[in-house]
């Protein structure tokens, strides 16, 4: 890239370099561990045997989650 058109890409990225946020390491992401993945079938069988829909794959939702463990 030649030292012109690099200045011209900076030129014009920079409105949405401004304009961005930061993401990666500055923001924790939720992963699933072994145990809350193990949690999530028993949420999940306990859920259907309490009425609640719920599918078989896929994150369990905060108000199942919460049902559960006031139940619990």
């Amino acid at each position: 890239m030649a030292p012109d058109s690099y200045d011209q890409l900076l030129e014009a990225v920079a409105p949405f370099m401004k304009a961005g946020r930061k993401t990666g390491k500055t923001r924790k992401a939720h992963r699933a561990t072994p145990a809350s993945r193990d949690d999530s079938g028993a949420i999940r069988a306990w859920a259907k045997e309490a009425g609640y829909t719920v599918s078989d794959r896929g994150r369990v939702p905060a108000e199942i989650r919460e049902a559960y463990a006031k139940a619990h």
